[in-house]
């Protein structure tokens, strides 16, 4: 299974949330693999910044998840932003989101790790599957 890594993702595995560090673990040691979009990288980072994280906190969070060869950030390249432009008009998405969504089908992946409700278009045209708990 090939997961990308939407922020609700990364915010319950550094809360420690058992569903979500099991995932992290049985990722590292088994044939799974996650993708992380650039833009959740930063919004991550945002995001447990304004709830207080220290940097060290943070950086040795992001450390301990890219320890593993089988999660890994990807960067946005033009196909990816020209995707994520049409998914943003053809879908009404916000852009940001629209950047995850296309890095998840363009990087294979099979399911995304998320709560957010801007993909439920998505989801229900079948452009890609999500996951939350």
């Amino acid at each position: 299974m090939k997961y990308c890594a939407d922020t609700w993702f990364l915010l319950t595995a550094f809360g420690k949330e058992q569903k979500a560090t099991t995932l992290v673990e049985e990722t590292k040691k088994g044939k799974a693999r996650i993708i992380i979009p650039v833009v959740v990288f930063a919004e991550t980072i945002k995001k447990l910044m304004q709830r207080g994280a220290s940097r060290e906190i943070i950086n040795m969070f992001f450390s301990g998840i890219e320890s593993s060869e089988k999660i890994e950030i990807a960067i946005a390249d033009k196909a990816t932003a020209v995707e994520a432009a049409h998914i943003s008009l053809a879908y009404n998405v916000p852009l940001i989101d629209s950047f995850v969504a296309a890095t998840c089908r363009l990087t294979g992946c099979d399911v995304l790790l998320s709560a957010d409700t801007d993909y439920k278009l998505l989801v229900k045209r079948k452009y890609l599957k999500v996951q939350s708990w």
